[in-house]
């Protein structure tokens, strides 16, 4: 949002312009001035409603670290020869990492892996990557269309948990 978010009102709710609350304003950063920021509203139902029903809120998780397919990052990896990744497409969002012990490891999914879509919808970016994984529930089934050394194929993967660390 490009409202001001001033101490004292982080936590309050983001309305537009018809006066419905699309957010909830948070995460001040001292000395940001102009900056603002708010969690979507969709997310705060969700977060709310399994504080309610369980008193405690799970997050679905795959476990890749992943970036944008650039025409740039593809030239790159394309031309490195210590590079062991060919990518053949032009948009997508390239696996840089594979957690291991995660739900994509067990799913099959492999550093160099290009996804190009999560249950039918094209996904261009991380970000969108990101917000398919947060629409599903834990244990949610996926199915992600990938690119892998040219060969286009199908991977389900059924999300995880995020791991919290343990301890105080």
């Amino acid at each position: 949002t490009d409202a001001a978010i001033n101490p004292g009102n982080s936590g309050g709710p983001l309305l537009n312009a018809q006066g419905e609350v699309i957010g909830v304003n948070t995460a001040i950063i001292q000395g940001a001035q102009g900056l603002g920021f708010a969690i979507p509203i969709e997310t705060a139902q969700r977060v709310a409603n399994q504080l309610i029903t369980r008193g405690k809120v799970d997050h679905p998780y795959l476990g890749i670290r992943m970036l944008t397919l650039t025409p740039e990052l593809k030239e790159r990896l394309n031309q490195d020869p210590n590079s062991r990744i060919l990518i053949t497409v032009d948009q997508g969002v390239l696996i840089g990492e594979v957690i291991q012990g995660s739900p994509a490891e067990r799913a099959g999914l492999r550093s160099g892996d290009v996804i190009l879509s999560i249950n039918g919808r094209a996904v261009t970016t991380a970000d969108q990557v990101q917000q398919e994984v947060e629409r599903t529930e834990v244990g949610s089934t996926l199915e992600l269309e990938i690119e892998r050394a040219g060969r286009r194929q199908k991977i389900r993967a059924v999300t995880g948990s995020f791991p919290v660390p343990s301890g105080g």
